[in-house]
């Protein structure tokens, strides 16, 4: 390897972009929290029992938003793990995952004050499409024709995680189409993401 390339490398180390992945995940998962701070209004005019009654959706999409990030987050380094070093299309293509991310907190607290709202619902759903699409992209990118990965990382391990990654933008985009139709609380379909991703790894 040439001076160059290792100053290229250099310049675009995988250390550096695990520090703000995890950075950024971490404010944005703490921020969720935020989505269930009571009004003043309701600490004055509503008993405990009333206020802590009227945060469940709050609540409810504070548990969703939180363990699908988690699940982002844990996938993003499992996938990085796999990735020699990283190019500039890929750094920028984490840059705009990480834009989504930050993102989440905002479309948590909306779905939260509107939960059974349409636009808010898929205001949500649409924020976990977008960034499962942009991972499963990064993933492509970085896996095809082995630009980035091993050439003795398996094809079937390969395709097997490109499966996973599509598995929360199939949700959100079933989870949308459900809201258009007029059903509400179409978001409890995320609960059956963990089955999904468990019946991808074991038969994809």
């Amino acid at each position: 390897m040439n001076k160059t390339d290792e100053t290229k490398r250099e310049l675009i180390g995988k250390n550096r972009l695990e520090s703000l992945t995890d950075g950024i995940f971490a404010f944005s998962m703490t921020l969720l929290v935020t989505s269930m701070i009571l009004p003043r209004s309701a600490i004055v005019n509503q008993t405990s029992g009333v206020a802590l009654t009227s945060l469940l959706p709050d609540f409810y999409h504070y548990i969703i938003a939180f363990f699908v990030l988690a699940g982002f987050w844990v996938g993003h380094h499992e996938q990085l793990s796999k990735i020699n070093h990283l190019d500039r299309n890929l750094l920028l293509l984490n840059v705009i995952g990480l834009f989504f991310v930050t993102l989440v907190p905002f479309s948590t607290s909306f779905i939260g004050d509107y939960s059974n709202d349409v636009i808010a619902t898929v205001v949500f759903e649409m924020n976990l499409l977008i960034l499962g699409l942009i991972f499963a992209i990064q993933w492509y990118y970085a896996t095809r024709n082995y630009h980035l990965i091993s050439k003795g990382y398996p094809e079937s391990a390969v395709r097997r995680r490109m499966h996973r990654q599509f598995v929360i933008p199939a949700i959100s985009l079933l989870g949308i189409l459900i809201t258009i139709l007029g059903f509400d609380n179409s978001t409890m379909i995320y609960l059956a993401s963990p089955l999904v991703e468990y019946a991808v790894d074991r038969y994809a």
